[in-house]
Parts: structure tokens; sequence; C-alpha cells
């Protein structure tokens, strides 16, 4: 079983056709996302770059992330954004994995402008086992499993800007966290949202769509959409389909992972 779906990223009336992501039921698959990152540095400094790194093509710069200095935790650098770019791809909603792209990250934050750009200076942050992502200031990012490195943005830190759930929340599943019994998530799902694939009536096959499962829950509505807290479990022998709230999920056989709704549920 596996599920496959189009990352994008929507500015204004664009869109930016930004990964295809395919998770097809595995525990984890670190890095596996990007392929075209520079071999990362493992050197640890706390030293700051204050020269900015500019590019011949501005393209060049609005591509640009910080993988070639992954493991430098705590590290600063410049990074200068030419006007006029365009929307890269990009994991996390204040931190962020380290092949996201920087600028396109720093107009998420507030930071800067596609039309203006500027000069930004981002932070090398430890792997994590977990990015959602959000939309704010007309950047859409997306959510990502565990990966092995991570930046954020000094002036504009995790916390400081309000993200609103995207589309794209009611695609994720729990899958990148299979083996993980007992973890708690919390997932925020967007109003008017879309179902997806579920299997079982809880507990649920980890692949199925959480945000959908958690209509078929009567947790949320998918006109409006909410937040909810999901656990980590063990895979089951077997999973019952059956219908619920107006979704109905599927039957499925012996499956390595799957996820419950605790009774600690966000209030409202």
């Amino acid at each position: 079983m596996s599920t496959r779906y189009l990352q994008m990223i929507r500015i204004g009336g664009a869109v930016a056709i930004a990964a295809l992501l395919t998770t097809a039921a595995s525990c984890g698959g670190d890095d596996e996302k990007s392929t075209s990152g520079r071999r990362p540095s493992s050197t640890t400094t706390t030293e700051t770059d204050s020269t900015p790194t500019t590019f011949d093509d501005p393209a060049d710069a609005w591509a640009q992330d910080a993988q070639a200095y992954r493991g430098q935790d705590g590290t600063t650098y410049e990074q200068t954004c030419p006007g006029g770019g365009s929307a890269g791809p990009v994991w996390g909603a204040g931190v962020y994995t380290d092949d996201s792209s920087i600028c396109t990250a720093a107009v998420q934050m507030g930071l800067i402008t596609f039309k203006t750009g500027g000069d930004v200076t981002y932070e090398i942050g430890p792997a994590k086992d977990a990015f959602e992502g959000g939309e704010a200031n007309g950047v859409t990012s997306q959510s990502y499993g565990a990966y092995g490195g991570s930046f954020t943005f000094p002036d504009a830190p995790p916390g400081s800007v309000e993200f609103a759930a995207g589309a794209e929340s009611w695609n994720r599943n729990l899958a990148d966290q299979r083996g993980k019994d007992g973890t708690k998530v919390t997932v925020v799902c967007s109003a008017d949202g879309q179902a997806g694939s579920v299997w079982g009536s809880g507990p649920y096959t980890d692949d199925s769509s959480v945000c959908t499962a958690a209509v078929h829950a009567g947790l949320i509505t998918l006109a409006e959409g909410g937040t909810v807290n999901v656990e980590v479990a063990a895979g089951e022998s077997s999973y019952k389909g059956s219908a619920a709230h107006g979704v109905t999920s599927s039957d499925y056989g012996a499956f390595d992972g799957s996820f419950t709704f605790p009774s600690d549920q966000p209030a409202g």
C-alpha cells in the first residue's frame, strides 16, 4: 500500500510544482527526497559568515539550500536573494529541512518578498524527526518526516509567524513515524479539505490520511478542518473498514504500522 501525492507551492495565482513525494510503506526514508545536494560538511562551529552568498543568475540564488553546511549547528550564514525571484521547494514551517529553498523560506517567514528580495541570515540546525508544513505570506510549504539537517532564521525564530494549514495537510499520514509506538503527533487540517484514503476504523493503517481518519472518527469535519492529536501504534493483523460521519474506510489485511486518536484531543 502506498501514498503518492504531488507537492505544490502556491503564490498568488501562480503554482510552482515543488516535489513529487513517494512514501512506500517504509519506516522513515531519511534524506531520500533530495538527490541534488552537495556533500554535507560535518564541521561544527559557532562562527558567523557575514559575507552574503551571491550568484550571477538570480534563479540560482532562489534555488540555493543549506545542505552544504549540514552538521555546523549554530553557525549562521547570509544569503542574498535578488528581486523578482521565483519560489523553490520548501519543507517545514519556521524550522525547515536543509534542502529547502532558503529565499523562499525567508518569504514565508516575512523577511523578504519575491518582488524586492533582500539579504537574509539563516542558522544551521540539527536533524529532526518531523517537519510540519503550513501557509504564511503567500507561500505554502510541505510537511516531511525525519530528515538529517535543518535551518532557521534568527531574525524570525520559530513561533514568531502564525501558519495556517494548507490543502496538502489532508495528504498527511504517519508512515514516517512507524516504529515509534506511543509517540504523539499534532496534525493541523485545513478547512475545505479533500478526503483521502483510509484503511481501518481505529486503529487505522499508518499510511491512511490522518485528517480524513479524524473526520471518520468524528473529531473534525471536512468543511471546518481542525487540529487533532494522533498516537503512533504497532501494526495489526487486519483492519476492518466502516462508514462513519460521511467517510467510508476500507478493509485491509496485515500491515506494519497503525495510528489511533488518543482521548486528549485539543479543545474546540
